[in-house]
């Protein structure tokens, strides 16, 4: 007798719709599995994402410890198209008057032979140029003894001067510029002039000799100027030693112009603003992870984590610090306007902070970053607290370890569900197949016999 290869079709029997709902009961703890991976998974990413917005808060904090965050000066021009100013921590808060009388110019001596083209030849030889105390030979020879080859080989000697050739329409003019301001740049040239080689005499270039045709078209003045009525003299335009932790540049002579300095608040008030920022994103984000809707009796992935809660336990015993030693009465938050609300996060008073930030005895500096053993400021605080949660050794790293544990264990026990399934599975269809093999059997004797019986004398078939 054939055996059926294909189940059910010689019994009836819907053999893979009854394996099919049997691996179904028999799967419901792999679901179960999957279920307790996803939320694993979502505790790691709230974690993760937990960790960024610390980050993000410890940043803001070393800011604060910065010094020169609260050390800033602001200088302002009364008018800048005179004279500009920039302030160093170190500047006194003030104002200066300053009176522009010269500006520093830069020297420049001008050929005033006339020199009919750029070929035209000189007598080969040597020219020294100096500028201040430093001085360079250059040599003049066949290859560069023309007016255009002078000017090339003085600026290839990078002699603190520039050399250009000027057309004034009916003659060309070699003209040299002193690349140092003032009369530390002053230009002379000196020449050793060979007698031969060329139509014009090389000793024709040098300053200050009888006979020599070099004149000087721009003198190297200083700058002249008053501070407060006070006359001053520098060889640059750029003058950082007149007022202590103050850089002026001069832009027009013979005018007037005030420099106002200050406390510049804005770089402070803004490294305030963040940190403010910053921790009011971490608690709007632990209440987030940790909430219960009780509406929907529905909880965040991380509600009645006791990790989550620490953490922010410990930053809000932290706003509460006192920082004893700090100058202009301040020692808290809450004294330069910062305090907190009742939903945890914290409100700025704008007004009082400026007016700390704006008073000169007022010590922010070290209310946010003395680093005094256990007196230290407000952000070291924040810094080293965060670094014990964020840090590669610290708290949530310890916690999502766990978590990366259990969910490694997870997937263990489903692999070998997995494969547990497959056998039960295997059992299943050998046991229904066996079967579906025995009733198409059956089914199979049944109709044999069934015509044999209708076959026999005397069946009704047969009357």
């Amino acid at each position: 007798m054939a055996v059926l290869s294909t189940p059910g079709i010689g019994s009836g029997l819907d053999v893979n719709g009854i394996v099919s709902s049997l691996m179904k009961v028999e799967s419901q703890p792999l679901t179960t599995l999957a279920t307790k991976e996803a939320g694993q998974q979502a505790k790691l990413s709230a974690y993760g994402s937990l960790k960024g917005a610390l980050s993000s808060l410890q940043t803001s904090a070393k800011a604060l410890m910065t010094g020169s965050t609260f050390a800033g000066r602001l200088a302002v021009s009364s008018d800048s198209s005179v004279l500009s100013a920039t302030a160093a921590g170190t500047a006194a808060a003030g104002t200066y008057n300053i009176e522009t009388i010269t500006l520093a110019k830069n020297h420049a001596i001008a050929s005033n032979t006339p020199y009919a083209t750029n070929a035209d030849t000189f007598n080969t030889g040597t020219l020294t140029i100096k500028v201040g105390s430093t001085s360079k030979d250059i040599v003049i020879d066949a290859a560069n003894n023309s007016l255009a080859g002078v000017r090339q080989a003085i600026n290839d000697a990078n002699a603190g001067v520039t050399a250009t050739i000027v057309n004034t329409g009916t003659t060309n003019r070699l003209v040299l510029t002193s690349g140092t301001t003032g009369s530390a740049g002053e230009i002379t040239v000196t020449v050793t002039d060979s007698g031969s080689g060329g139509v014009h005499l090389l000793s024709g270039l040098a300053t200050d000799v009888a006979g020599t045709d070099m004149e000087h078209v721009q003198p190297a003045d200083d700058a002249t100027f008053k501070v407060n009525n006070i006359l001053l003299t520098r060889t640059s335009n750029t003058i950082t030693d007149a007022i202590d932790g103050v850089t002026l540049k001069l832009v027009k002579e013979d005018n007037t112009a005030t420099i106002t300095v200050s406390r510049d608040t804005a770089t402070a008030s803004t490294a305030i603003a963040a940190f403010v920022k910053a921790y009011n994103d971490v608690v709007g984000q632990i209440k987030n992870l940790t909430a219960y809707d009780v509406a929907n009796q529905k909880a965040s992935v991380l509600t009645g984590d006791s990790t989550a809660r620490g953490i922010q336990s410990q930053l809000s015993s932290l706003l509460g610090a006192t920082i004893s030693g700090v100058a202009g009465g301040i020692s808290r938050l809450s004294d330069i306007g910062i305090a907190v609300q009742k939903d945890g996060k914290l409100a700025t008073n704008s007004t009082k902070l400026q007016a700390a930030l704006e008073n000169r005895d007022v010590d922010l500096a070290t209310l946010f970053g003395a680093t005094e053993g256990s007196n230290k400021g407000i952000a070291v605080r924040f810094n080293e607290a965060i670094e014990r949660v964020i840090g590669a050794s610290g708290l949530i790293a310890n916690r999502t370890d766990g978590i990366n544990s259990t969910i490694k264990d997870i997937k263990k026990r489903g692999e070998a569900l997995q494969v547990r399934l497959a056998l039960v599975e295997k059992r299943y269809r050998a046991q229904f197949s066996a079967l579906d093999t025995l009733v198409a059997s059956m089914n199979q004797t049944s109709t044999y016999l069934t015509q044999q019986l209708a076959n026999l004398p005397g069946s009704s078939r047969n009357n």
